[in-house]
């Protein structure tokens, strides 16, 4: 019966796609030292653009919630506009412009029509964003304060406090265990001039990766580069990011009310540039990053009836980022979950994934790659990846054959290799009647 169903599966995977086609990716530098890649996609009129800054909140330092102020106000006023007139010139381009922040990256993104009146415009309004924003004290104050809402949100969220613990408990006074919304001390603290200082510093030519795809020639490209990276400060490259240590594997146990315990499991994984980046992803999707066929979802979902949701997955970094397994159960059966997902994560850590997981993993992750990159913002998405982290440039046409190469070996030696057994655990939920 299990045969007959992965054959199912498998039949329906490569029946899912054509190996992606070649996108081609043009690399330069701007005058200024900004780093560019750009896709010519001329499918459509459109323009998608996007500048990422190494601004994270792992460059808090101890103002923690900075770098997501500082980004959420790229776009509330800048240069002469304040945030209500920027709001109505740019939706009078009928432009998309929108800006985000996490641990180690912020961007501000903009996607435009190509006709000449539409496009000039809204790309002004991005250059203003990413050179002159006002930062204003009423808006900062609101900004502020709807973070600490989030803050309280999230603290509601037993899957958020969970992911967080989990952070923390890896991390611990590193600057990836940085709660990327602050807290609501920290925030209140913050200060126009930390802002500026924050901005600075980091929201410099030396700092970014201008991405961009759509209906341009590559000759209209590099004159958009350098209008855009022309008017931002040069700067300096950012401090190194300080390395990782290996933590030891403590558990955490956060006592709330709820119907169902949030269980995680995590220790640091790889970097972004690592070696074994290929092998230890097909491992992952055998293990517990494809949720319908997962090692993880067939012992624990469907032999066992333990858990509704279970996965697994690894977070790349410019240093070593962390390596999740998560699921959520039933408050009485807590605990042989969490013993069950132990042992099957160590299982795997072990012995790797059997032949049948492995091909039908690898065939998921090549069938699958076309509809990763079948629009210009997924592909946007990807070449700011591979700017930031220095991924050569030939990252997306190559993808199926270094997938297709992995054998068992290699990912058994990965695993073995990068994962350390000893696991930080963090259980949220209802405690009454606990062991």
């Amino acid at each position: 019966m299990e045969s007959r169903f992965y054959a199912l599966i498998l039949g329906l995977v490569v029946l899912s796609g054509e190996l992606c086609a070649d996108v081609r990716v043009f690399s330069w530098e701007t005058k200024k030292g900004a780093k560019v890649n750009f896709v010519r996609a001329a499918e459509i009129p459109m323009v998608d653009i996007r500048v990422v800054f190494g601004a994270g909140s792992a460059r808090d330092g101890r103002k923690y919630g900075l770098a997501k102020v500082v980004n959420r106000l790229l776009l509330e006023g800048a240069g002469e506009l304040d945030a209500s007139e920027f709001k109505d010139k740019l939706a009078m381009t009928g432009a998309n412009l929108y800006a985000d922040s996490f641990r180690e990256m912020a961007f501000i993104s903009l996607r435009t029509l190509k006709s000449e009146e539409y496009y000039n415009e809204s790309l002004d309004l991005l250059t203003l964003a990413v050179t002159t924003p006002q930062f204003n004290a009423l808006e900062m104050k609101r900004v502020v304060e709807e973070m600490q809402l989030e803050i309280a949100l999230k603290e509601q969220s037993l899957s958020a406090v969970a992911d967080e613990s989990l952070w923390g408990s890896i991390y611990k006074d590193h600057p990836y265990g940085n709660f990327p919304l602050g807290n609501k001390e920290s925030l209140g603290s913050l200060q126009r001039e930390d802002l500026l200082a924050f901005f600075s510093t980091y929201y410099v030519t030396q700092n970014a990766v201008i991405s961009i795809v759509g209906d341009l020639e590559k000759a209209d490209a590099i004159e958009l580069s350098e209008k855009l990276s022309e008017k931002m400060l040069q700067g300096k490259p950012p401090r190194p990011i300080p390395d990782v240590t290996i933590p030891a594997g403590l558990t955490t146990i956060v006592d709330k009310q709820s119907k169902q315990t949030h269980i995680r499991l995590g220790q640091v994984g790889i970097s972004r540039n690592e070696p074994d980046y290929f092998p230890l992803l097909v491992g992952n999707h055998a293990l517990g990053g494809n949720s319908l066929v997962s090692v993880l979802f067939q012992e624990i979902r469907e032999k066992r009836g333990l858990s509704y949701s279970t996965y697994s997955y690894f977070v790349p970094m410019e240093k070593r980022g962390p390596f999740v397994v998560g699921m959520q159960t039933e408050n009485e059966k807590k605990d042989e979950a969490l013993k069950v997902l132990r042992e099957q994560v160590t299982k795997f850590l072990s012995d790797g994934p059997s032949d049948t997981d492995l091909k039908l993993a690898k065939a998921n992750l090549i069938k699958g790659f076309p509809n990763r990159i079948d629009s210009n913002q997924k592909i946007l998405g990807y070449l700011s990846m591979i700017g930031f982290y220095g991924l050569p440039s030939d990252y997306l046409t190559t993808f199926p054959k270094k997938i297709e190469n992995v054998n068992k070996s290699d990912v058994v030696a990965a695993f073995r290799e990068k994962i350390p057994l000893d696991f930080a655990t963090v259980v949220v939920g209802e405690m009454t009647g606990s062991d």
